[in-house]
């Protein structure tokens, strides 16, 4: 082979594997998330009363027909819909998601760090349980990376799955920061164990991958998870098996969480201070 040729070679290889990597997906969607912002009359906009220090996680219950949020300096809030302060405890740690039980009325809450799973009953205002996730899988006891001081990682955002065939009542989704960025099924021992802290184990991984999953909600209607990423600013609707169905380009600004209440509300928790709602108009 000539010199020439040689190069000619190198040429298609290079633009063989430039096309290739141009044509891998990439999370940069083109449609822009459809809502609709209210103003005050319409209890829309950013609805915190109360300057809550950091929201890193927000869930509706409607039970109580009220918004729990979480801190990352350690605090719990519920409040109305339209951001009217219930009550506030203070249960220490780096508070990063929250979901609830409708089953049970518990609520339960990604504690980032120590990557545990609290047990919290707003009626007595405590935590009644503790589960630590197991950071082994697949056969790498490490497969969940612990946290160091000089990097932020952790469990960042958690879904409950009410099941009632599944023998805890159900499973929980739990999405990592970094380390591996992912999402993750839990298997938590609601039902079959009653210590105060009993281990939690990670029994699949999800093939969807988005860096920086920092808000998780499950939508009983569509049965499927509804994912933002802080980083990218995304908002991704995904199988319980981890298949993208819809992807869009988000609103906010350090958007740490995220819910949907009996509305069609959209609540939005930002990390960098406030809680915006708007109007869901996906499938208007």
């Amino acid at each position: 082979m000539t010199i020439g040729e040689q190069k000619k070679a190198l040429l298609l290889i290079w633009l063989a594997l430039f096309f290739s990597f141009c044509t891998q997906p990439q999370h940069a969607p083109t449609i822009r998330f459809p809502y609709l912002w209210l103003d005050v009359q319409g209890f829309g906009g950013d609805i915190d009363q109360q300057q809550f220090p950091e929201p890193s996680g927000i869930c509706y219950h409607p039970q109580r027909g009220t918004l729990f949020a979480v801190s990352d300096e350690g605090f719990i809030a519920e409040i109305k819909k339209d951001g009217t302060p219930v009550a506030n405890w203070e249960v220490g740690g780096d508070l990063e998601g929250i979901t609830f039980n409708p089953r049970t009325g518990l609520i339960y809450i990604a504690l980032e760090g120590d990557d545990v799973i609290l047990e919290f009953d707003a009626d007595l205002g405590e935590v009644k349980r503790r589960f630590p996730i197991n950071r082994e899988f697949g056969g790498d006891p490490n497969f969940l990376q612990k946290q160091t001081d000089s990097y932020d990682n952790g469990i960042e955002s958690i879904a409950f799955v009410p099941d009632d065939s599944h023998p805890e009542g159900g499973t929980f989704y739990v999405g990592n920061q970094w380390d591996p960025p992912c999402i993750m099924e839990v298997f938590v021992p609601l039902k079959s164990s009653q210590a105060p802290e009993a281990e939690a184990r990670i029994i699949s991984v999800l093939p969807f991958q988005m860096d920086d999953m920092s808000g998780m909600y499950y939508d009983p209607d569509t049965k499927r998870l509804n994912v933002i990423s802080d980083a990218d600013n995304i908002f991704a609707e995904i199988t319980l098996d981890g298949k993208l169905v819809r992807e869009y380009a988000f609103l906010g600004d350090n958007q740490e969480g995220i819910c949907l209440d009996n509305e069609g509300f959209l609540y939005i928790a930002q990390d960098s201070g406030g809680i915006i709602k708007v109007k869901d108009m996906r499938n208007k």
